[in-house]
């Protein structure tokens, strides 16, 4: 059992505080990019490099990080399902099934090097 205070409890609740802190980070981003984009302050080309800039950031992440990398790349997928809705079918497909490809990629790396080695 974890008591409370351990550095275990520590880490947990700075990691989840981080994502719940990304998480509206994204929304609200997502919003006003939306917002501008809708309005013509922003031209359509511009809001794609700020999906691509924020898709390589993610992916970076996602491999840079052992165990976090695969749990961070989950919560991702489960925050654009979760957000479906809301999310332009573009941006869902990126935002949901690049991180499962993604993950299958790591999957693979994983399996290869488990079995050949380095």
């Amino acid at each position: 059992m974890v008591k409370k205070g351990t550095p275990q409890v520590k880490q947990f609740n700075k990691g989840l505080q981080q994502v719940i802190i990304g998480i509206v980070s994204g929304i609200l981003f997502n919003i006003i990019l939306s917002a501008f984009k809708k309005s013509g302050i922003l031209p359509s080309n511009v809001v794609i490099w700020f999906t691509v800039v924020g898709l390589v950031g993610s992916i970076v992440t996602m491999f840079s990080f052992k165990t976090a990398g695969v749990i961070f790349t989950l919560g991702w997928i489960l925050g654009a399902w979760l957000l479906k809705s809301i999310l332009e079918p573009f941006d869902f497909l990126v935002y949901f099934w690049a991180p499962i490809f993604i993950l299958g990629i790591r999957t693979l790396f994983y399996v290869k090097k488990s079995t050949f080695g380095k």
